[in-house]
C-alpha cells in the first residue's frame, strides 16, 4: 500500500511539474524577468517624455510661421498709415523678415531639433525676432513695441533649458537699451514690459500644463494597452488550463454508464474555456453569435445558429456560455434534429433552443436543467422556460434583462 501511495505521489508530482511547464505557471522566473525589465521601462518612459517635449516645440515652431505673418501684416498696416520716420528702412527689414519666415516654413523642425543645427536655427530665429522688433522700435516708433507680445512668449515656448533663460534675458536687455537710447515714455514702456512678462508667465504655465496632460494621457494609454495585453495573455492561459483540466478529466473516464457524468463535466469546462478563448482574441466585449457558434461546434449533430448582434461582458458571456452548452447538450441527448438556437435582443435578451424531441423524461429536472435554472435566476437575474411546441418538439428559453449584458 505504501509503495502504491509513493508511486501515485511521484506520478502526480511529475504531472504537476509538466503541467506547470506547459502552461507557464511558474511565477518566480516571471517576477525576475519583470524586475529585470523595470530599468528599461523607466528608460522608455523618459524617452517618450523627451519625444513629447520635442513634438510640442516642433508644433510651436510651425505655429510661429503663422505668428510671423501676423506680425508682418501688422507692420505693413503701420506703414500704410505712415507710421514712423524711416519707412524704407522699416520696409526693408519687414521684407527680410518675410523672406526668413518663408524659409522657416520648409525646415523639418521635428527632425532637426534633435540635432545641433536645429538648435542653432532656433537661436538664430530668436535673435532675429529680437533684432527685428528692436529695429522697428528705433526706426518706426514705440508702437511697434507691441510686437513683443508675440515674439517674447514665442521665444519662451520654443526654447528650453538654459537657452530659454538666455534669450529672455537678452530680450529684457534689448528693451532696457531701447528705453535708454530711444525717446520712449518710461511709464508706458514699463507697463508694456510688465504685461509682456505676465504674458510670458501665462504662456509658460499653459505650455507646461499641456505637456503634462499629454504625458499623462500617453502614459495612461500605454498602461491601458499593457493591461489589455496582460488580460489577453491571462485569458489565453486560463483557456489552456481549462482545456487541460477537461482532458485530464476525460483520461479518467470510466467506460460504463458513469462516464456520461465525466463527458458532461468536461463539456461544461470547455464552454467556459470557449469564453476565455474569445476574450483572448478580442479587445472588448464578447460577440454572442461567435460564442454560440463555438459552443455548437462541439455538438455531435448539426446545430443551426440564428443570433442577432449582441455584445456581452465577460461575466455574462461565461454564464450564457454555460447555459447554452447545457441546453444544446440536452437537445441532442434527449431531443431530435433539427436543433435551432436563436438569440434575440431588445429590452430583454432571449436565448431559445428548439428541437423535435419530447423533452426530458420525468417530472423532476435533471442536473443540467437545474444548473441552467440556477444560473439564469441567480446569475443573469432572468427566467428559464421549458415548454412543448404546438407543431411538435420542445423549446427551452432563457430570458434576462438587457442590463445583465
Amino acid at each position: 500500500m505504501s509503495r502504491l501511495n509513493a508511486g501515485s505521489t511521484s506520478a502526480w508530482t511529475l504531472g504537476a511539474a509538466k503541467l506547470e511547464a506547459a502552461t507557464g505557471a511558474g511565477d518566480v522566473p516571471l517576477d525576475r524577468a519583470r524586475l529585470a525589465r523595470e530599468p528599461w521601462r523607466r528608460m522608455r518612459a523618459e524617452v517618450a517624455d523627451a519625444d513629447i517635449e520635442l513634438a510640442f516645440r516642433a508644433r510651436a515652431l510651425q505655429l510661429g510661421w503663422w505668428l510671423g505673418w501676423l506680425a508682418i501684416v501688422a507692420v505693413l498696416g503701420g506703414l500704410a498709415l505712415d507710421v514712423g520716420r524711416h519707412r524704407w528702412l522699416v520696409l526693408a527689414v519687414t521684407a527680410t523678415a518675410a523672406a526668413c519666415n518663408t524659409a522657416a516654413r520648409v525646415v523639418p523642425w521635428r527632425e532637426w531639433l534633435q540635432a545641433r543645427r536645429g538648435r542653432l536655427l532656433v537661436d538664430l530665429w530668436s535673435g532675429g525676432l529680437i533684432g527685428f522688433v528692436a529695429i522697428l522700435v528705433f526706426a518706426g516708433g514705440a508702437n511697434f513695441a507691441l510686437l513683443l507680445f508675440l515674439t517674447v512668449p514665442f521665444i519662451a515656448v520654443v526654447q528650453s533649458g538654459w537657452r530659454r533663460g538666455f534669450w529672455l534675458a537678452t530680450s529684457a536687455a534689448v528693451c532696457a537699451l531701447a528705453i535708454a537710447l530711444a525717446p520712449l515714455p518710461v511709464g508706458a514702456t514699463a507697463m508694456r514690459l510688465a504685461l509682456v512678462a505676465a504674458a510670458v508667465g501665462v504662456v509658460l504655465v499653459l505650455a507646461r500644463t499641456i505637456r503634462r496632460e499629454t504625458v499623462a494621457h500617453n502614459r495612461a494609454a500605454a498602461r491601458a494597452e499593457l493591461e489589455r495585453a496582460l488580460a489577453t495573455e491571462a485569458n489565453h492561459r486560463i483557456k489552456n488550463n481549462l482545456q487541460t483540466v477537461a482532458d485530464l478529466l476525460l483520461l479518467g473516464r470510466p467506460e460504463d454508464a458513469n462516464g456520461q457524468a465525466f463527458d458532461d463535466t468536461a463539456a461544461r469546462i470547455h464552454s467556459i474555456a470557449t469564453v476565455h478563448g474569445l476574450l483572448a482574441r478580442g479587445e472588448g466585449p464578447v460577440d454572442a453569435g461567435a460564442l454560440l457558434e463555438r459552443i455548437a461546434e462541439g455538438a455531435p449533430v448539426p446545430v443551426a445558429i440564428e443570433a442577432e448582434p449582441a455584445a456581452l461582458d465577460p461575466s455574462t458571456a461565461q454564464k450564457l456560455g454555460i447555459v447554452a452548452n447545457e441546453l444544446i447538450t440536452n437537445a441532442f441527448q434527449h431531443g431530435a434534429q433539427p436543433i435551432v438556437v436563436q438569440l434575440k435582443c431588445g429590452c430583454e435578451t432571449r436565448l431559445q433552443v428548439d428541437d423535435r424531441g419530447t423533452g426530458p423524461a420525468g417530472n423532476e429536472p435533471g442536473l443540467g436543467l437545474q444548473l441552467v435554472r440556477d444560473m439564469v435566476e441567480q446569475g443573469l437575474r432572468g427566467r428559464f422556460e421549458l415548454a412543448a411546441l404546438p407543431e411538435g418538439g420542445t423549446r427551452a428559453a432563457v430570458v434576462f434583462p438587457e442590463q445583465s449584458r
